[in-house]
């Protein structure tokens, strides 16, 4: 025997709603016994209700700042396009490679379908020619169109006729204009749904942002090691926030601590010494000579 507790009616093992559930969803509670119930003063807000408790992201939700787009693990050599998203030089080069590839047999088949199609119509045009010019042959004649039909051979499926036959006997004939609807069954009249492909995109476009992603756009980073006496491999084992540092204020980089990359250097600096240092200038000062920025992109903030 199954025996359900006094709060059976929070649980959702049944087939549809209950009424606490919908007023639940209607009033903003998560259910009628928990906060007092409907009858009293703090229930039914929507400050306790379904999808209102709000909560910060803790870090583990958050992608590492040198971490890549598609892979989610830190870039062995990071690449960032003009809208700020970071990738592993090899991993997004492998990407737009594989996508060009899928484009190609995209377009292949494309063109594939429309010249099927245009076999089709001009297979019809002739096909509409030639039964104008046998009309026009029988009206010579003097043959009326059931004599026409008599000396074309039968087809069930152009005919729009069906016949079914068991031991020898006929058991149906259908030779209306609706036997395609009501003998739908055989296979001359099975109904056939046709899968048309779209041109596709022949641009290669960012995963992120949609944008149109080019190998020319992709610009490198350099990151300032928080120990220059570590190697790569070791510097990428450390933990997030020990991996790298600006290398004009010496704080560590991480999404705390935002960054943005220079384009002319590629070095990566903190948004707050660009704000406080760079922007004063708009000068590069990792280049020689100092290469002066461009007013409009000095940085790009959303990035890496």
């Amino acid at each position: 025997q199954l025996v359900m507790g006094k709060h059976s009616k929070n649980n959702n093992e049944r087939a549809f709603f209950s009424h606490a559930e919908r007023q639940a969803a209607k009033y903003g509670r998560h259910s009628s016994g928990l906060l007092g119930g409907h009858n009293t003063a703090g229930g039914n807000f929507v400050d306790t209700g379904w999808g209102s408790h709000k909560r910060t992201l803790d870090s583990d939700a958050m992608k590492d700042l040198d971490a890549c787009s598609l892979t989610l693990v830190p870039c062995v050599d990071p690449v960032i396009t003009p809208k700020g998203v970071v990738y592993d030089k090899q991993v997004i080069y492998q990407y737009i490679l594989d996508r060009k590839a899928e484009i190609e047999r995209e377009l292949r088949a494309w063109t594939a379908q429309q010249e099927a199609e245009a076999a089709g119509a001009a297979s019809e045009a002739a096909r509409a020619a030639d039964q104008r010019v046998e009309e026009f042959v029988a009206r010579q004649e003097g043959l009326s169109k059931s004599d026409l039909a008599s000396r074309r051979p039968s087809d069930p499926s152009s005919s729009g006729g069906a016949v079914g036959a068991l031991m020898g006997r006929t058991l149906v004939e259908d030779t209306g204009k609706h036997a395609a609807d009501t003998s739908f069954w055989v296979p001359q009249l099975t109904p056939q749904s046709k899968s048309l492909l779209d041109k596709p995109d022949g641009v290669v476009r960012c995963p992120i942002t949609n944008e149109p992603l080019k190998l020319k756009q992709l610009y490198p980073l350099s990151f300032t090691r928080a120990d220059e006496s570590l190697t790569s491999a070791e510097t990428l084992a450390k933990p997030r926030n020990e991996r790298y540092i600006c290398p004009l204020s010496k704080k560590a980089l991480s999404n705390t601590n935002p960054a943005a990359f220079l384009r002319p250097s590629g070095t990566v600096v903190s948004v707050s010494c660009v704000d406080s240092i760079i922007k004063k200038d708009m000068v590069d000062p990792f280049t020689d000579p100092p290469t002066r920025l461009k007013e409009k992109e000095p940085t790009s903030r959303d990035a890496p």
